[in-house]
């Protein structure tokens, strides 16, 4: 963008808004009306008043902050606490170390990296999405990729090429991947899931002795290729299926082939 000069807000203070070539808010500061710049830097406290926030560049929040409207930025890197109060739209990589609100959905264009807390009120679209801390979405998430080794709760849908679990996993409708890989330790809730191989299994811990029986507890479980273990299902289809230890499974119907463990309980088997 063209090059403009510099906003810098160092102590306590109140600025209007327009294009600047880098903003930074190390004290206290608030800027009324819309905001456009190469590169923003927060590492105070600050608030961008009636008006959103446009970086053509990099946007990095070390400090608190609070936008009342929508955020586009080049990348996005959250150590301190961010807020925004409608959508958020980053071209390249989203770093949350620390915690994001946005108040609408979120496209996130290359991968994002989740070891804080992250919550949209609206679906989000990323790359490649791995998290460690925990993630919420009420509404659709669509990825390539997706690792969680936190928490994750969605309040509709997941669409995936990859899908792959070992933290805590709540989805109250869909989840659709070409791979679906769980490891269970804990309480996982997915209403149906959908796929060409899913595979669930038990994650082993020194502490299971003392907690109550991990479990995923699904609706539906339909794929190509399917291995369970320690699954409360009401029907499981596919084509090659092994029900293992601990599943409690309504219906199961195949086409191809069914083994099953001594360990586990299945009221009906269907060939199809």
């Amino acid at each position: 963008m063209t090059e403009y000069g510099n906003l810098e807000i160092l102590g306590v203070g109140k600025q209007s808004g327009g294009r600047f070539n880098k903003v930074v808010i190390a004290g206290s500061g608030k800027i009324t009306g819309s905001v456009e710049c190469a590169r923003f830097e927060m590492p105070g406290a600050g608030k961008i008043e009636e008006g959103g926030l446009t970086v053509h560049g990099p946007m990095e929040i070390s400090g608190a902050g609070k936008v009342e409207g929508p955020v586009r930025a080049d990348s996005l890197e959250v150590n301190g606490s961010l807020k925004t109060e409608g959508s958020c739209d980053v071209t390249g990589d989203a770093e949350i170390n620390g915690s994001l609100k946005v108040e609408g959905p979120c496209v996130i264009g290359g991968s994002a990296e989740v070891s804080g807390s992250f919550k949209t009120e609206g679906d989000l679209s990323v790359g490649n999405l791995d998290v460690s801390g925990a993630l919420s979405v009420e509404g659709r998430l669509q990825a390539t990729d997706v690792d969680i080794d936190g928490v994750l709760k969605v309040t509709t849908e997941v669409q995936a090429e990859h899908f792959r679990a070992e933290g805590s996993v709540r989805i109250d409708g869909l989840l659709n991947a070409e791979t679906v890989e769980l490891l269970v330790s804990g309480e996982d809730l997915i209403e149906t899931i959908g796929g060409g191989s899913v595979t669930v299994r038990q994650k082993k811990s020194a502490f299971s002795f003392f907690r109550q029986r991990p479990h995923l507890a699904a609706e539906l479980i339909e794929a190509d290729e399917i291995h369970l273990e320690c699954t409360d299902a009401r029907t499981v289809r596919g084509v090659n299926i092994h029900i293992g230890p601990e599943c409690v499974i309504d219906r199961v119907e195949y086409s191809g082939k069914l083994t099953t463990d001594a360990n586990a309980s299945i009221g009906e088997k269907v060939k199809i």
